[in-house]
């Protein structure tokens, strides 16, 4: 069962305006660097500019200056049909702006991974596909999102019930404190999606076996979800997403707080799990963006520099910075 997210205009609470525009004639994937741009790094960082400083005689690839390729550089490939679109998507906190004019398309069933060094808005980017920005004061949101073609920002659309449809794992797992049956079985019973107990006892089994943790909590589904490891706790918080039947799955760096055994799991679940669900993993490591996804997305200093098969991306990018990026030169 599917959940719509649509809802009567006349009942929002949230009073959010949505998009800049509801033209449907949009621009294609583009974007331009604008000198003096607001540094969007936090004041305790510290950054080495000297990539900043162009080489006139030729770029990453050897190509004459004046064939460089746009600041915003889509590579072809094989993907799945467009789930999510993103144009000219730009991020406000206050008078401070963090995201520049961002153009996207992230296919389905397929694992788009957002690389780039600290600040440089790739979770800015992730919370807007499900509207987390809402909940942040001060924070504003322009430029047009789309899911299967419905602009996700519209006063018509439910944003608790996006949520359902675009799932969240964060960093740390939040685990809630309850017993692991009542953490996956909350969902379904919050929104009406099962409708007697032999249901719901489907739905949290079937979704603990997707997340890989039925064999090792079968035995003890009323003991505390915040007992389990910190793999398991991660694992969990899938499956608790996964219990309304999400379409897509968004994970802010899932594996940055686990040991190596538990982010191996993790990655082998995230493979799996793109068989049925668009998924976008935000990751600092670019050896684990290399193992689990299929399309790569970097940004630098709150802009989408390159996007494009992973595949190409580390192994032949189009642009300098995004060279300079994955071989180490800065981050």
């Amino acid at each position: 069962m599917k959940l719509p997210f649509f809802h009567n205009p006349a009942k929002a609470s949230d009073g959010r305006e949505g998009g800049a525009s509801d033209n449907p004639g949009l621009p294609l994937m583009g974007g331009q660097i604008v000198p003096g741009v607001t540094d969007t790094t936090r004041p305790d960082e510290t950054r080495d500019e000297s990539f900043l400083t162009p080489e006139p005689e030729a770029d990453a690839r050897g190509a004459p200056a004046a064939q460089r390729v746009p600041a915003v550089t889509a590579a072809s490939g094989t993907a799945g049909p467009t789930k999510i679109m993103a144009r000219d998507v730009s991020v406000f906190y206050g008078e401070k702006q963090a995201l520049y004019d961002v153009s996207l398309d992230i296919p389905d069933k397929t694992v788009t991974a957002l690389i780039g060094p600290s600040g440089c808005g790739k979770s800015t980017f992730l919370r807007t596909m499900n509207r987390m920005n809402d909940t942040i004061q001060g924070c504003r949101v322009t430029g047009r999102i789309e899911m299967d073609g419905n602009d996700i920002n519209t006063k018509a659309i439910d944003p608790v019930l996006l949520r359902a449809q675009v799932g969240m794992v964060f960093q740390k797992p939040n685990p809630f404190p309850k017993t692991i049956y009542e953490n996956v079985a909350y969902g379904p019973k919050i929104h009406g999606l099962t409708t007697n107990k032999t249901e719901l006892d489907g739905v949290v089994e079937a979704s603990l076996k997707r997340a890989g943790l039925w064999e090792e909590v079968a035995d003890r589904l009323h003991s505390a979800g915040t007992g389990l490891s910190g793999g398991q706790q991660q694992r969990l918080v899938i499956a608790r997403a996964i219990a309304v039947n999400p379409e897509v799955i968004l994970m802010d760096e899932p594996c940055s707080a686990l040991d190596p055994i538990a982010t191996a799991k993790i990655e082998e679940l995230i493979d799996e799990l793109r068989e049925r669900y668009c998924i976008v993993i935000v990751t600092h490591s670019m050896a684990q963006a290399a193992r689990v996804s299929q399309r790569t997305a970097f940004f630098h200093m709150g802009r989408l520099v390159e996007t494009g098969n992973t595949e190409e991306i580390f192994t032949n990018p189009r642009e300098r910075r995004t060279l300079d990026y994955i071989t180490g030169r800065f981050g």
